[in-house]
């Protein structure tokens, strides 16, 4: 295709006009950033004659006005940007954000008649052209102005009701603590887009939080029930399941979720077993149990009953009494009877072997579940995790040697993945257990850099342990009854671990094992609720071995102890704040520090 230029232009003379557009611009631009440096470094006279410059050779550019404008105030211009505001709108027009800037420099000025005055001006060009409210509304928050703010957005849906002000308006009535107004304007949007709930609940999240009394929880709760009563919709039970979970009350959601379930087409279990899972990890396991029954009782297919019934009998063993494990075992066997026993039924067999082998403690019996098990057609990644199991329980009779090649298996059945870096701890900690330290820390220098950061962190403590009290105590002896300890503790023997804890604090030859005995007597305390036994063990780990690795452990376990259990928020914020200041690199920083905001009364974003 042939160019053609009209009158005496050729195709030089055009490509050294854009050229000089191009160059323009870049001059312009570089002038700018020059500028805001100077007056980002308090130079304000050199950014003043630069600003001057840019805003006469474009006086109708509105960022470079504002640039000079800023400046001339910062200078004590006063009345020199004021006469730039004014020949601006007489001049270039009388655009309404700078009517708002006019006004501000007169409220500066303790003159609020006349900043009221241009105020109103530029509202009442909103209300000529609703338009204009992104860009008034905009500098009203800019300077906190936000009831004028909210009357200008206010003005322009009453004006045009299609004007996309909604989300504007919320945000404000939230900066206001107007929470009604802010969960009504949410609502509207997300009544006419439902799918707008999963990107604004992170905004509600600002203001909602556990406790039900919150007066923002309390706002959205009748907002949610006065809309579902005038015209119901399905949108409005899931935002009241989702605001009870935040509260943590999952009996009222659950009602929610029965509610949606009548009204669904699809009748999906899902939302149930989720809602039940977070129950159960939330240690609420008689609600979980409801749910889960009710899921069963309505499961239209092997899926769903399969899930539902599973979860429902893990649930039942975490409630369960030593007179209930005879009825839960029968249960398993029951519904495998029911639904057949395959590789599709694989997990629910797994769980029983392991129910069989930690609750009932029948280790030989949990392993003729597993040879029954291993006799089906399974699928390698459920066969790596059988192995697993059954090399754990062949620790658990310290048959170390068949539990070593067993995790060695799983190792090369599937390698690179994480059951295989798992099994590659497995026998480092077996290594441990056995007093075969220099194999344990070999195994445990290629895991510190796994990819799993679970299984590295889990490699880095061991290791830590081992070397350090390898140094002052050659022998090792302190270090080997320590595994020894832990070793019982593996295989459900606490009381003898306990007295071997005990013995090293008083006979210990190497002083940097003090801390990990220390640790090891409060979890078994833990472990059996003995809460007021376990706190002075923890104690002395804060007090005497505070630069030890495990004085981070020990100030989050003493955190949430005095905050979830005790009820004694100011003993809690004080372990949290010691851990956010001496343990910035802990793994526990990020979440001590949330509960550190939140018992401090911090707005949690």
């Amino acid at each position: 295709m042939r160019l053609v230029f009209p009158g005496s232009l050729t195709l030089k003379s055009i490509l050294t006009f854009l050229s000089l557009l191009v160059f323009t611009f870049f001059g312009y631009s570089q002038s700018a950033e020059l500028a805001e440096n100077y007056f980002d470094q308090g130079e304000y006279e050199k950014a003043e004659a630069v600003y001057a410059k840019l805003h006469k050779n474009n006086p109708s550019h509105q960022n470079w006005l504002l640039g000079y404008v800023e400046t001339l105030q910062a200078l004590d211009k006063v009345e020199e940007a004021e006469s730039t505001l004014k020949n601006y709108l007489t001049e270039i027009g009388e655009y309404p954000n700078i009517q708002i800037e006019l006004g501000y420099l007169y409220q500066k000025q303790k003159d609020s008649i006349t900043a009221n005055q241009y105020y109103q001006k530029a509202i009442s060009q909103v209300e000529a052209r609703p338009g204009f409210a992104y860009s008034v509304g905009n500098v009203f928050q800019k300077y906190g102005l936000l009831n004028l703010a909210v009357e200008t957005y206010e003005t322009a849906q009453r004006i045009e009701p299609r004007s996309n002000n909604t989300i504007e308006l919320a945000r404000i009535y939230g900066e206001q603590s107007e929470f009604k107004a802010m969960f009504k304007n949410y609502m509207d949007l997300i009544f006419e887009n439902p799918s707008y709930f999963q990107i604004l609940n992170r905004n509600f999240s600002q203001y909602i939080t556990e406790d039900s009394d919150n007066e923002a929880n309390q706002a959205l709760r009748q907002v949610l029930l006065q809309r579902n009563q005038k015209e119901p919709n399905v949108i409005y039970n899931q935002m009241l399941s989702w605001l009870f979970v935040q509260q943590e009350d999952y009996s009222k959601a659950f009602v929610q979720e029965k509610a949606l379930y009548q009204r669904s087409q699809s009748k999906s279990l899902d939302r149930f077993i989720d809602l039940a899972l977070i129950s159960k990890e939330n240690d609420d396991l008689s609600s979980a149990r409801e749910m889960l029954e009710f899921a069963v009782e309505n499961a239209a297919s092997k899926r769903d009953l399969l899930s539902a019934e599973r979860q429902l009998l893990l649930v039942k063993r975490a409630l369960a009494q030593p007179e209930d494990y005879a009825g839960i075992e029968s249960a398993y066997e029951n519904f495998l009877a029911k639904i057949g026993r395959n590789k599709d039924s694989f997990l629910v067999q797994k769980d029983l072997a392991e129910f069989i082998a930690y609750q009932k403690n029948d280790v030989e019996k949990a392993l003729d579940q597993i040879e029954l098990i291993n006799s089906q057609d399974l699928y390698q990644q459920q066969a790596a995790e059988l192995k697993l199991l059954e090399a754990d329980l062949n620790v658990q009779q310290s048959k170390f040697n068949q539990a070593l090649l067993l995790y060695t298996q799983v190792e090369k059945l599937i390698p690179n993945s994480d059951i295989a870096r798992e099994a590659k701890f497995k026998v480092a900690k077996t290594s441990y257990y056995t007093g075969d330290f220099d194999w344990a820390l070999t195994q445990l220098k290629v895991l510190k850099t796994s990819a799993s950061q679970l299984t590295s962190n889990d490699a880095l403590e061991l290791s830590l342990l081992i070397k350090d009290n390898s140094q002052e105590d050659t022998t090792r002896t302190d270090l080997k009854l320590v595994a020894k300890a832990d070793l019982l503790q593996f295989q459900n023997q606490p009381d003898k671990a306990l007295d071997i804890l005990e013995n090293v604090l008083v006979n210990y030859k190497s002083p940097s094992i003090v801390d990990e005995a220390l640790f090891r007597i409060a979890n078994l305390h833990l472990a059996n609720n003995r809460i007021e036994k376990a706190i002075p063990f923890l104690q002395q780990i804060v007090d005497e071995h505070g630069d030890k690795i495990l004085a981070d452990n020990a100030n989050f376990i003493l955190g949430k102890l005095f905050s979830d259990q005790l009820n004694e928020p100011e003993k809690a914020k004080k372990y949290f704040e010691t851990l956010i200041f001496n343990h910035p690199d802990s793994i526990y920083f990020v979440e001590a520090r949330q509960r550190f905001r939140k018992l401090r009364g911090d707005q949690i974003q």
